[in-house]
């Protein structure tokens, strides 16, 4: 969404729905953009999105950059 307040009231229900997910947020202009979880491979992150898809079936996956200790699980 590029509504910042939109973004900060789907995440405080996010959060709410799913407190044992790591979620953060970026401003890629014009864009605000939630990211759930971090995962070492494809198929550990397909089990949440599963999960997700039920309450945000726009939700896909995403690859980037992260050290060891962001990874969820280790």
């Amino acid at each position: 969404t590029t509504d910042r307040s939109k973004m900060e009231r789907i995440k405080r229900q996010f959060l709410q729905n799913y407190p044992e997910v790591h979620l953060d947020w970026i401003h890629a202009k014009p864009y605000y953009k939630l990211r759930a979880g971090a995962f070492a491979n494809k198929l550990e992150a397909s089990r949440l999105l599963y999960k997700l898809k039920r309450d945000y079936p726009s939700a896909f996956p995403t690859k980037d950059d992260l050290r060891p200790a962001e990874l969820v699980g280790l």
